[in-house]
């Protein structure tokens, strides 16, 4: 895999590769690839798209290097479905490539993305409000959703327009996805990113119980309960490793470097609907959430190494309890952020 990982997206790109990387390829092609393809049901794809929620990178890369063709696309019903898709060649897992053909895409003072095309719908069945609020008199549609174009000229979709908030400086701040990016590790189960008229962001980070138990046991580390393992100094270490991997992403991205993420801390319990804190669907209230732990945020923008925390759960079966506890806060490693705010 390690070698599928190095040589099969660059193979699916039409790049060169040594000779020896070639048949090497094909050797695991044969022994390897092929019947994984064969058990995953895969065998006979030539081209896959992912849409809708971002995939981790992981997940990406894993298919490609197989040798399975998936690209992204962005796009919406009242659009026929297609606004912008990866050609051959261009794929990479953090955009969602250049307009496609016929297709206008601009990106409005606010961040938000509006496209007009020939296949934009006509209007919603019998509500002209909803028509009037969504596309414009001269056919621009409003998606709701933030972001921007690179270089290179692909999309970038970073979060929902009426969720992107900005720093102090006046610099991009997309909660969602930066929290989306922590979700990606194993490790981390949820996460809510606070920044928006703030200097820097911080985070709130849920450990993932079984994944962060099964890593535990295998470390030969003892504990209790959620509490106690998410408080665990070794299991900050795994988290920040994370968290520095996240910005170390961040700081190469014009937009949103100044988005590293500078103090993070574990909560000691997991974010629970029957708390408030999440809707049955599991989205993360935010301003349940900004009232609830006012202290802990406050915590981590003022400097503090720790903070306590003593309030009332619910458990499942209904009962109510109390959960006091002291919880550290951790710097993470906003790499090269000082040298690309000069730069920029």
């Amino acid at each position: 895999m390690d070698h599928a990982k190095r040589v099969g997206g660059v193979l699916l790109d039409g790049l060169p590769v040594s000779g020896k990387d070639r048949l090497l390829y094909r050797l695991g092609e044969i022994l390897f690839y092929a019947p994984l393809k064969n058990v995953l049901g895969f065998s006979r794809i030539r081209v896959a798209y992912t849409a809708g929620e971002a995939i981790g990178p992981e997940i990406f890369e894993f298919y490609r290097s197989l040798g399975i063709n998936v690209k992204q696309l962005y796009g919406q019903t009242e659009a026929a479905v297609l606004v912008c898709a990866q050609p051959n060649g261009q794929v990479r897992a953090d955009t969602v490539g250049p307009p496609c053909k016929g297709v206008e895409v601009k990106i409005a003072d606010n961040g938000e993305v509006l496209y007009r095309s020939p296949g934009v719908f006509h209007s919603y069945y019998k509500n002209d409000k909803a028509t009037a609020e969504t596309k414009t008199d001269d056919g621009w549609v409003l998606t709701g959703d933030a972001g921007y174009f690179d270089d290179e000229g692909h999309l970038h979709i970073i979060d929902r327009a009426k969720d992107v908030g900005k720093l102090i400086d006046g610099s991009m701040f997309a909660p969602k996805f930066l929290e989306n990016k922590l979700k990606f590790f194993p490790y981390v189960k949820e996460a809510v990113a606070f920044g928006d008229g703030r200097e820097f962001v911080t985070a709130f980070i849920n450990i993932d119980l079984g994944a962060v138990g099964n890593w535990a046991e295998r470390q030969g580390i003892g504990y209790t309960g959620f509490t106690d393992l998410a408080g665990h100094a070794r299991v900050y270490d795994l988290i920040q490793e994370c968290v520095d991997k996240v910005n170390q992403d961040l700081s190469k991205d014009p937009k949103l470097h100044n988005s590293q993420i500078r103090r993070f801390l574990l909560l000691p319990k997991e974010l629970d609907a029957d708390d408030g804190e999440l809707t049955r669907t599991l989205k993360v209230r935010r301003r349940f959430i900004a009232d609830r732990y006012g202290d802990l945020i406050e915590a981590l923008f003022d400097g503090r190494a720790s903070a306590n925390i003593d309030m009332e759960v619910k458990f499942e079966d209904g009962r109510t309890g109390r959960l006091k506890a002291d919880v550290e806060i951790r710097d993470g490693d906003a790499t090269g952020r000082e040298e690309l705010r000069k730069a920029s």
